[in-house]
């Protein structure tokens, strides 16, 4: 699809009017009309350039290129458009990744970002660690991996439901030896639990908390260690149980399943280097 210099031109007094009722009052349009020319232009461009809300415009990254585009001259304006369409088809630049530290150091994660490093060696990959929920569009991440009790800024984010998960009690052998015998889950009282921010919601506020980090590798190394019970995921405990580091506690006690969450912003914007990371995800994580 080609891109109509006039709706570049409606995009600019788009912005230049702060929105877009007052850029269909300045050009003698309806608001409806402003609006789907500025869906053509972001569709054939293959990018979101506005950030819509009920009273305000904000650009994205892309808008912003685009305005600055628009100020140059006719012959530079086309070759930035070319440019900026066949930059969502190729398989360089860059991916902003919001990932938990939990999930930065676990080995499907670290087997995702080398294939995909090895696969297409002209993508830029940024890694950030964030616990919450990001605002995708505002900070320019591509991509953010969260538990499924973290909620989501933006409802209008896509979001897919990933490896599906339980978390367990474990301790050291020599731990349970020292300490009171565990019948029940109020028996947890007396004993020094460890967890990280997003399991600890799961109990009973009356449980204190000994440690409570985002460091699952920290949490799970205390309790083969004999410093308390960790709750934790039970993929992230599983090589130390079969080895024998560590022994499930209250294996009958049944807990809320969780999941992770794949979140982004558009599934009509994605560049295929995105699309190709998002596929991944899917694979590895299914």
């Amino acid at each position: 699809m080609s891109v109509s210099l006039d709706d570049v031109n409606l995009f600019v007094q788009t912005v230049v009017h702060g929105g877009i009722s007052a850029a269909a009052e300045a050009n003698g349009l309806q608001r409806s009309k402003v609006s789907r020319r500025l869906q053509e232009l972001e569709k054939s461009l293959g990018c979101q350039l506005l950030i819509r809300t009920t009273r305000t415009i904000e650009l994205t990254a892309h808008g912003a290129r685009l305005y600055e585009l628009a100020e140059q001259p006719i012959g530079y304006l086309r070759q930035g458009l070319t440019i900026m369409k066949e930059h969502q088809n190729q398989h360089s630049g860059k991916v902003r990744l919001a990932i938990p530290s939990a999930l930065m150091s676990s080995a499907a994660f670290n087997v995702i970002v080398t294939e995909y490093a090895q696969r297409y060696p002209d993508v830029s990959i940024e890694i950030e660690n964030h616990q919450e929920s990001v605002d995708l569009k505002r900070q320019a991440f591509d991509l953010q991996l969260l538990p499924s009790v973290v909620k989501v800024t933006d409802d209008s984010y896509v979001q897919f439901s990933l490896l599906p998960y339980r978390s367990h009690f474990v301790a050291s052998k020599a731990y349970l030896d020292k300490y009171p015998e565990i019948q029940t889950i109020e028996d947890l009282k007396n004993h020094r639990l460890l967890t990280n921010r997003y399991n600890a919601d799961l109990l009973n506020p009356e449980i204190p908390i000994a440690l409570k980090s985002d460091d699952l590798n920290l949490l799970r190394s205390m309790a083969m260690n004999g410093n308390g019970i960790a709750f934790i995921p039970q993929i992230h405990s599983k090589p130390a149980l079969q080895q024998g580091h560590l022994v499930e506690v209250l294996e009958d006690f049944s807990h809320p399943k969780q999941h992770l969450t794949l979140i982004y912003p558009s599934a009509m914007f994605l560049p295929n280097k995105v699309k190709v990371l998002i596929e991944l995800f899917r694979q590895r994580f299914q």
